[in-house]
């Protein structure tokens, strides 16, 4: 949408594989005032969005106000970021899956838990976060968010129950990337850079063990 700036953009998911709700509110129609000065009503544009990346079905049946000549340029803009929004849970996805493989070949214990995030780009969305346990330590791998700076998906390791960061992995390069400092190796900057590591069960491994030393 060239003109996206029009409009105020929220969305959210009321439930777990649910429809996604886009509200669209025109920008600058909050002060506008009526004959006799009074607040002109503010229209809303809402629209159940289902489906998946390649075929999206879009419901205005719930709408207060039809948005008329602009429904195809919202529903373009709709479908770019639920695109976005499939491929940072994807990612996601896929990146636990790799962890809990590789937690279980290593010698700890795992566990699926899901995770709330708001974006103010693809809204609200449900996603996995992995606890991993050996004897008395506990770490979980949990999502940040969708993009940062230089990146276009951030997941922290922390070790719990204090839930200290002890690790970042970032997306970047087409590629995860750990962030963490190995003893002897100095301060990593969570930047992209020439210390940080492809995140593999190697480097992973590399740092369970150390919280697994340090825990006893």
């Amino acid at each position: 949408m060239p003109d996206q700036q029009k409009y105020i953009v929220s969305g959210y998911e009321p439930e777990a594989g649910g429809a996604v709700v886009f509200t669209f509110v025109p920008k600058g129609v909050q002060h506008e005032r009526g004959p006799r000065g009074a607040p002109r009503r503010v229209p809303q544009y809402i629209v159940d969005v289902r489906g998946t990346p390649d075929r999206l079905d879009f419901d205005w049946g719930r709408s207060p106000d039809q948005p008329g000549p602009a429904t195809d340029e919202i529903e373009e803009e709709i479908t770019t970021r639920m695109r976005e929004r499939f491929a940072w849970i994807d990612r996601v996805t896929e990146l636990v899956a790799a962890v809990e493989q590789w937690a279980r070949e290593l010698g700890w214990a795992t566990k699926r838990v899901e995770k709330k995030l708001d974006d103010a780009r693809v809204g609200t969305h449900r996603i996995p976060a992995l606890l991993m346990q050996a004897d008395t330590c506990r770490i979980i791998l949990e999502p940040v968010g969708r993009s940062a700076p230089g990146t276009d998906g951030v997941v922290d390791l922390y070790l719990m129950p204090a839930y200290d960061d002890i690790a970042s992995i970032y997306h970047y390069e087409g590629r995860w990337n750990l962030h963490y400092v190995f003893p002897g190796q100095g301060p990593v900057a969570i930047v992209r850079d020439a210390q940080a590591l492809p995140f593999s069960k190697e480097s992973l491994g590399q740092v369970l063990a150390e919280m697994r030393q340090h825990a006893h």
